[in-house]
């Protein structure tokens, strides 16, 4: 029965990871340009979501309706990027955080506590066993 709490904590791992993402931009300096520039050229080669990885161009992925271009707004990082980013930093992936991290907790308390580690014998108990 864990086995979906701990599929909701991958994907809250991955929203952790949303989260560190849209926020580099969010100082506006050259750090956070460059950081996502990279980024999102490393999301257009993401493959079946980028019109550079595989089996984009057989879906009919362009530089123009690909991730990256979903992701700044544009072709380019400006001034859409950073509205975009700020959104999502500021309201997006946490609402949806929030709401899984919910989940998380009732599935916790539901399936009865986290799992603790296994039970410890003393050497006297250990003996006691072994003459039985």
């Amino acid at each position: 029965p864990r086995e979906f709490n701990w599929c909701v904590g991958v994907v809250l791992l991955v929203l952790t990871l949303l989260l560190s993402f849209t926020g580099y931009l969010l100082p506006d300096d050259q750090l956070g340009f460059w950081a996502v520039t990279v980024g999102t050229n490393m999301a257009r080669a993401t493959p079946m979501l980028g019109s550079e990885g595989p089996f984009g161009p057989q879906l009919g992925m362009t530089p123009f309706n690909d991730v990256r271009f979903g992701l700044l707004g544009g072709s380019i990082v400006d001034s859409n990027a950073l509205l975009r980013s700020y959104i999502w930093h500021c309201i997006g992936i946490p609402l949806v955080a929030s709401i899984f991290m919910a989940v998380h907790f009732w599935r916790i308390r539901k399936d009865g506590g986290i799992s603790g580690p296994a039970p410890v014998m003393l050497e006297t108990e250990m003996k006691a066993v072994k003459k039985k």
